[in-house]
C-alpha cells in the first residue's frame, strides 16, 4: 500500500513568498537542455508527497493580474497570461535547476513576452478583420508536447480572434515543420493558422503534437473543430446546437472530453476514437446540476470536473462548487443518485480556465477551498484514502492551480490586491530530477 500522505513545508518556503530577493540564477549544474530526453518511471508509492521551495515568479510591482500558468512537458518553461487592462500578454519564463547538496533548487528568468500589438498594414485589416480596435488580447495559451512551440488566441490588436503559433526557440523543429507543411500567414514572430471572422480559441494540442482541437463560433454557435497539422485538414467535430467548449485530450490521444450546454446548465460529453471511422459522441454526465471543465488523470483512467452538486442537493446555489471524479470509460451513470457516489470534495474554488490539477501518480489532486475566513487555502486530496490535507503556502486568495507532468506546482495568489504567479517544488519532482540526471 502506498505511503500515507505527508505534507511538509519548510520554514524557508513560507518565508520566500515575501522575503526572497528577486534574483535569477542561470542554471549551469546541470544544463537541462543538454540532457537527452528519456523516459523516467517512478514508483510514487515509495515516496511521501512533500511540497517545498515556494517562490513568487514576478516580483516587479504593477497594476496587473497574472493567471493561467502552464508548464511545458519537460518543465523547462512556464507560461502565464498577464492582464494589463486593454492588453493581454503572455509571459514565458525559463525554469532552471541547480544541484545543491542532495536536492535541486529552482530559479527562473523571463525569456519571452508574447503579444501581437503591432500594426500589420491596411491590407491585413481589410482582408481578415472586420474592424481595428487598437486593443491587443493574447491569451488561451497552450504548449505543444515535448517542444518550446505554443499556440494561443489573439485578435492581433486588430479585431477578430484567431489561432496563432510561435516558439521560444525560433529554430524549433516542430514550428519549422508546421511552417513548411501549412505555409501559415506570418504576423511578426508568429503565424496565423486560422482566418475566420468569428472567434477561434481554447486550442489544445494532442499528445503526439499532430492535431489541434479548438472551439469556434464560425457556424454561429460554439462547436469543436479538429485541425490535422500533418494533413492540413479541418474537420467539424460537434454540431449539437449547444455551446461546446474547453476540450481536453485523453493521455493516449484517442478521445476528447469537453463541456457542452447553455445558460442554465452544462454537461460533460466525450468524443471517442477521434478522427477514425469509429468516432462517436458519448454523454458522460447529464443531469440537473452544472458540470464544467473536465480533465483526465495522467493515467487516463479518470475524468474529473467541477460540479454544483452538493449534499444538500441545492441546485440553485451556484457558488458551491465541488469535485466529481468518474471512470473515463463511461461506466458511471450519467445521472441520478448513483452518480452522487462519485462526488469527492465540496466547497472548492472553481477556476475559469484550469481543469483539476492532478499529480503524476493519478492519486492526488490539488485545489483551493472556498473558505473566505482563511482566504481560500490550498488543499490536497488523496482519492484512495479519501482524505484532504491543508498546505501552508503563506499565500492568500489562491486559484488557477496546475501540476506539471513530473510534479512541479504552479498557482496564482493575491498580493496587495493583484494576482501573481507562484511555483513550488515537490518530492515527486525532486525524485524525477535525480533519476533524470543520474549517471
Amino acid at each position: 500500500m502506498a505511503c500515507m500522505l505527508s505534507l511538509l513545508l519548510t520554514a524557508c518556503a513560507t518565508k520566500s513568498v515575501v522575503d526572497e530577493p528577486d534574483t535569477h540564477r542561470e542554471s549551469q549544474k546541470p544544463p537541462r537542455e543538454e540532457v537527452p530526453r528519456r523516459e523516467v518511471h517512478l514508483d510514487y508509492g515509495q515516496f511521501e508527497l512533500e511540497i517545498s521551495e515556494i517562490q513568487q515568479i514576478e516580483k516587479k510591482p504593477g497594476l496587473f493580474n497574472s493567471y493561467n500558468p502552464q508548464f511545458t512537458t519537460d518543465e523547462q518553461y512556464l507560461a502565464f497570461e498577464v492582464n494589463l487592462g486593454n492588453y493581454k500578454q503572455i509571459h514565458i519564463y525559463r525554469i532552471d535547476v541547480e544541484k545543491e547538496d542532495d536536492a535541486y533548487a529552482l530559479s527562473h528568468r523571463k525569456v519571452k513576452e508574447v503579444s501581437l500589438e503591432e500594426s500589420f498594414g491596411s491590407e491585413l485589416t481589410d482582408d481578415l478583420f472586420e474592424s481595428s480596435t487598437g486593443e491587443s488580447f493574447n491569451y488561451e495559451f497552450s504548449w505543444f508536447p515535448y517542444s518550446s512551440s505554443f499556440i494561443f488566441t489573439s485578435n492581433a490588436g486588430l479585431g477578430e480572434y484567431n489561432l496563432f503559433i510561435g516558439s521560444v526557440d525560433e529554430g524549433d523543429r516542430l514550428l519549422r515543420d508546421i511552417r513548411e507543411s501549412l505555409d501559415p500567414k506570418p504576423l511578426g514572430s508568429y503565424y496565423m493558422i486560422t482566418e475566420e471572422i468569428k472567434k477561434d480559441g481554447q486550442a489544445k494540442v494532442s499528445p503526439d503534437g499532430n492535431r489541434i482541437v479548438f472551439t469556434s463560433g464560425r457556424t454561429g454557435n460554439g462547436d469543436l473543430y479538429l485541425y490535422d497539422l500533418a494533413q492540413g485538414t479541418l474537420k467539424r467535430l460537434t454540431s449539437s446546437g449547444e455551446t461546446d467548449f474547453f476540450p481536453r485530450w485523453s493521455p493516449d490521444g484517442s478521445d476528447i472530453v469537453y463541456t457542452t450546454g447553455g445558460k442554465q446548465s452544462h454537461d460533460i460529453h466525450v468524443i471517442r476514437n477521434v478522427g477514425t471511422s469509429e468516432e462517436r459522441e458519448e454523454v458522460l454526465v447529464k443531469w440537473f446540476f452544472d458540470d464544467v471543465l473536465p480533465s483526465y488523470s495522467p493515467d487516463g483512467r479518470h475524468i474529473s470536473f467541477y460540479t454544483t452538486y452538493n449534499v444538500e442537493r441545492d441546485p440553485f446555489n451556484t457558488k458551491r462548487w465541488g469535485i466529481m471524479i468518474v471512470p473515463s470509460n463511461g461506466t458511471a451513470p450519467a445521472a441520478g443518485n448513483e452518480l452522487t457516489h462519485f462526488f469527492y470534495v465540496g466547497d472548492i474554488i472553481k477556476d475559469n480556465t484550469q481543469g483539476m490539477a492532478w499529480f503524476p501518480d493519478s492519486r492526488h489532486i490539488l485545489y483551493a477551498k472556498n473558505i473566505d475566513s482563511d482566504y481560500n487555502p490550498i488543499y490536497i486530496y488523496d482519492i484512495e484514502e479519501q482524505s484532504e490535507k491543508l498546505i501552508e503556502t503563506g499565500t492568500d486568495i489562491n486559484h488557477d492551480i496546475t501540476v506539471s507532468p513530473h510534479g512541479l506546482v504552479s498557482f496564482r495568489a493575491q498580493l496587495f490586491g493583484w494576482d501573481r504567479i507562484f511555483i513550488a517544488s515537490t518530492s515527486y519532482f525532486q525524485e524525477y530530477l535525480k533519476e533524470l540526471y543520474a549517471d
